[in-house]
């Protein structure tokens, strides 16, 4: 499946310093997924303490990544 990350998304990996192979793992192997707006979905990764949060959109035969942000892990996680 092809990954596409938006211009956007590039430019918050690069202030919170995420490489593209963890914003790919996160989505290819997400510890959750949850739905977000407007039929986005969001991967959640737990890392270090916090929580990789990378929006995205998938279509047919590839991914869009929206955005990527780091949040506290009490704000989003859902315990199972």
């Amino acid at each position: 499946m092809k990954i596409i990350i938006s211009k956007h998304a590039r430019s918050r990996m690069i202030t919170y310093n995420f490489t593209e192979d963890l914003i790919k793992n996160a989505v290819l192997e997400p510890d959750e997924v949850v739905n977000g707006y407007g039929g986005t979905l969001i991967a959640q990764k737990l890392l270090n303490g916090y929580l990789l949060r990378v929006v995205y959109r998938k279509q047919k035969d590839e991914i869009k990544i929206i955005t990527v942000y780091p949040a506290k892990k009490a704000r989003y996680w859902r315990e199972k």
